[in-house]
């Protein structure tokens, strides 16, 4: 089996966020890139033009400049939910950069084995498909103290290199790449050295995860990087961030799994395995109480341990500054008169009491493991017929319950797993081997005979490392070899970051009390989307049902839903801000479907009939053909090159002559002034090929544009022309790419499938409108969404509106597009008293501006200016309004259109 790979349109967007940084660089070549034996890295852009570039990317990715935390570093930031495929958009980037600019030299940074071995397995598994793509395979190596001829060749090649290194192999002094004392030496220099000489352009993957430490900056500063360019989804460290992925964004858009929480925990069994009622005093001032909680320091530890004394109205998450409290504030303390014991009442509805005997964790366990197995063995059954193996992932906080004299987890495990297969299994028992050959477990034993999880013994466990680690393609499928039959994957924190598998449908934190591991890292070793038995991804349609979804990752935690989502809320926070950029998540209580929200049709007759006429309008499906006027395209891009002004290359010289110098200074007479230009040296490039490249334009197309052209200033700076010539270029192709698109009705047409439905969301994710939606209430996707539609339900004037369904989509030549909402207005002739409609469909954005290119992406703009001329087509009877950023202002200009309208008829 072979994984499959994709062209995805974010990935090249992420890819292109780093390549354009570069947009203008000399290409480096063996004439101007290479001295004393070294190929380095050259940049030949000014930090004045990098600032200018990374400005253009990120007004075309819509990324204020304050959100990109822009510094004068040489440093890059790309933030991308786990599971979207960061590690694959670094590599292509890494081919992108030598293809584009001759870049060659590469180190890929990683802060573990298990992500340094993830990193390895994709450069592998992509390794012929890639080079298909781009007509070479760079050298890859895995950074060893006892192989340093592969660091030799690092520095000396002309081929591009990747070398993959831990922070761990030269973040001390005594580490063998910075002795200076060795025989084997290059050029009688340290390694560390040689290897700075080259101008690595360093990939951070995971940076997050101890790379800005002190020490860790100043050992990274030793390999003197021409760029540090960070990858991860949880930036501590961001600067000049130049792409954004964020949770919702993926979440919306179907590029990762959908996440159900299912738990098994009540609200007072949670509260007695985190918290202890210690102490309580009674003086003159307010009641107060100790309690034992576990509390987080500034480093991230935790530790168990008593509160400050607390009152009634105290928070206990901001005492603890542990989020998963934050639901916890004290009502009262009290003393019972009848049995005389202390209590504590928090507004969530937990009480606690004095020497109340811990909750029973094997209990909890016990419930996590049997929803896993039932949850695993329900989708197994679906997802088996398509071709798709099941695996499900266990977090647990001691080895030892696993393996040990009596590893408790196992045998709870063992027991629960035996219970449950013959209820799915025509009532079989399954056989000791069968349950041994179904987990994998990523443990080792230490020679003092201890178990962990520790890198560097679970490698000596060769099998269950290299079936884990090194075999996803053996994981995903169904098989005889070792990790073909695991199903079920035990782990502690060494698979918390980095580490994950396309194909984890379901994952179980099982700890003591209060699990460590991050939310956002929990759920991210499951959210990638599922690949079947030929490698191939398999994505679920829009409009698929909850019931049918097959990406859906259950999350069980040791916790209430709260709990478990105020954590991840919080995690968003601390990057976004807000916690509206996570995920959505459905909860599941002990089977039975939590937050069930029912969408019914209106069964007002009016709006229904009003709505079926505005459907009739709307539904008619067009198609486009794009005419591209060649002749116009050659002229205004040779109009568009010929205003093209590059600096002449000078350099300025002055005289001084010094007459005194004192102690109060130097007095100095100025001699006078002269810029001389200089002669520029650039390496060969084809202009022609290299602007056809850029544009996609045809050969004979671009040599009729450059035949009429002033080459005058191409030849003062090559790279830099043909970086502006390009940009002039793709700009005129779009223009005229609308103005040659011509929609065309089809006989088809979008059918009126409007069913009452249920579905899983709180209430930030809809809004009621009892008064003139099509539907009781209407999922929205932001807050401008859901302040539109109370402002049209509340409208006398409108009849009925909707969010328009996810099938509702218009084809363009830049992709699907699919409008917010549909309207239908009334209004009251003054004349005849005569009531007419009028049909509205909006796009909402955070701008009522179509040229504010701030507010909205240069894809978003060119989607509304083709949106516009779908609607053209179908006729006057539906008008397009975009963008709109507030209801008041849609108002004001469909009454302008409907006067108008009124006026011509």
């Amino acid at each position: 089996m072979e994984l499959k790979l994709e062209l995805l349109e974010y990935q090249e967007t992420a890819i292109k966020s780093i390549v354009n940084v570069f947009e203008g660089n000399d290409k480096n070549t063996f004439d101007n890139a290479c001295t004393d034996g070294i190929r380095s890295n050259i940049c030949s852009l000014s930090k004045e033009q990098l600032a200018e570039n990374i400005k253009s990317i990120l007004l075309e990715n819509g990324i204020d400049e304050e959100v990109a935390k822009l510094e004068e570093v040489l440093e890059l930031t790309i933030e991308m939910e786990t599971g979207t495929g960061k590690t694959l958009v670094y590599i292509k980037s890494i081919y992108e950069m030598f293809k584009h600019y001759g870049f060659t030299k590469f180190i890929i940074l990683v802060p573990s084995v298990a992500i340094r071995q993830g990193v390895l397995n994709t450069l592998t598994t992509f390794k012929k498909q890639l080079e298909e793509i781009y007509g070479f395979t760079p050298k890859v190596f895995e950074y060893s103290s006892k192989r340093l001829n592969k660091v030799t060749n690092f520095v000396e090649e002309q081929h591009p290199q990747i070398m993959v290194m831990t922070l761990a192999s030269f973040n001390s002094e005594d580490k063998i790449l910075n002795q200076a004392k060795r025989e084997d030496l290059f050029a009688n220099i340290p390694f560390i050295e040689a290897i700075g000489r080259t101008n690595p352009i360093i990939i951070m993957d995971e940076p997050q995860e101890g790379m800005d430490t002190t020490n860790s900056i100043k050992q990274i500063a030793k390999l003197n990087p021409l760029f540090k360019i960070r990858y991860s989804a949880t930036h501590k460290v961001a600067k000049n961030k130049t792409y954004r992925l964020t949770p919702y964004d993926s979440y919306k858009q179907g590029l990762v799994k959908k996440i159900e929480v299912l738990t098994v925990t009540e609200k007072n069994d949670e509260a007695t395995l985190k918290l202890e009622l210690s102490e309580t005093k009674n003086g003159k001032n307010p009641i107060q109480a100790k309690i034992k909680a576990w509390h987080q320091s500034a480093s991230g530890k935790i530790e168990f341990k008593n509160t400050k004394w607390l009152k009634d109205g105290d928070n206990l998450g901001k005492v603890t500054n542990n989020p998963s409290y934050l639901k916890y504030t004290i009502s009262r303390i009290n003393k019972s008169l009848r049995t005389g014991k202390w209590s504590v009442s928090f507004h969530n509805g937990v009480e606690i009491f004095e020497k109340q005997a811990s909750g029973n964790v094997q209990n909890i366990w016990a419930l996590q493991l049997e929803w896993l197995i039932v949850r695993h063995f329900t989708k197994k059954q679906k997802l088996q017929e398509k071709g798709i193996k099941c695996l499900s992932l266990i977090f647990i906080d001691k080895v030892a319950n696993y393996v040990s004299d009596e590893p408790i987890i196992k045998n709870l495990f063992i027991k629960k797993y035996k219970e449950i297969y013959p209820e799915f299994h025509d009532n079989k028992e399954p056989t000791a081997e069968h349950i041994e050959m179904i987990q994998g477990s990523y443990f080792a034993k230490t020679t003092k005979n201890e178990f962990t999880d520790n890198e560097t013994s679970m490698r000596k466990n060769k099998d269950v490392f290299d079936a884990i680690l090194k075999d996803k393609e053996g994981l995903v499928s169904y098989g005889d070899s070792v990790s073909n039959k695991i199903e079920f994957i035990f782990s502690h924190s060494a698979l918390g970051v980095g580490w994950d598998n396309p194909n984890i449908f379901n994952i179980a934190t099982l700890s003591n009390s209060f699990s460590e591991i991050k939310k956002r890292q929990e759920i991210g070793r499951g959210l990638r989307i599922c690949v079947d038995s030929n490698g191939q991804r398999v994505y679920d349609k829009h409009t698929v049902s909850d019931d049918e979804r097959i990406n859906q990752l259950t999350v069980i935690p040791n916790e209430t839903y709260e709990t478990f989502v105020t954590q991840y809320q919080e995690e968003i926070k601390e990057v976004y801000g807000h916690s509206g950029a996570g995920a959505g998540m459905t909860h599941t209580h002990k089977g039975e479907k939590q937050n069930e929200v029912h969408f019914k049709r209106s069964e007002n007759e009016t709006i229904n009939k009003a709505f079926k006429r505005f459907w009739n309008a709307l539904a008619k499906k067009t198609n486009y053909t794009v005419g591209f006027d060649e002749a116009s395209l050659i002229k205004r891009s040779q109009e568009a090159l010929n205003t093209i002004e590059i600096a002449d290359y000078v350099a300025e010289v002055s005289s001084r002559t010094i007459g005194s110098i004192t102690e109060e200074g130097i007095v100095d007479e100025f001699g006078g002034k002269e810029n001389y230009k200089l002669k520029a040296h650039f390496s060969a490039l084809d202009l022609v090929e290299e602007i056809s490249e850029n544009t996609g334009l045809s050969y004979n197309t671009t040599i009729k544009i450059i035949d009429e052209t002033n080459l005058e200033n191409f030849a003062k700076n090559p790279p830099q022309f043909i970086h502006q010539a390009s940009a002039l270029i793709k700009n005129i192709e779009l223009e005229e790419m609308i103005r040659g698109l011509d929609y065309h009705l089809t006989d088809e047409t979008f059918p009126f499938e409007f069913n009452d439905f249920v579905k899983q969301v709180d209430s930030s994710q809809y809004r009621d409108t009892p008064n003139r939606g099509f539907y009781n209430r209407m999922l929205t996707d932001s807050y401008i969404e859901r302040q539109f539609a109370l402002g049209a339900d509340l409208d006398d004037e409108i009849i009925c509106f909707m969010k328009l369904p996810a099938y509702y989509k218009i084809p363009t030549p830049i992709g699907n597009y699919n409008p917010d909402f549909g309207i239908v207005m009334k209004r009251k002739s003054l004349r005849d008293g005569k009531e007419s409609e009028f049909y509205f469909v909006i796009e909402t954005k955070g701008t009522n501006d179509i040229n504010d290119k701030k507010a909205l992406k240069e894809s978003e703009i060119y989607k509304i200016e083709c949106a516009l001329k779908h609607f053209v087509t179908l006729g006057v009877e539906v008008q397009y309004k975009a963008p709109v950023k507030d209801y008041q202002y849609f108002k004001t200009e469909a009454t302008k259109d409907i006067n108008a309208l009124i006026e011509e008829a």
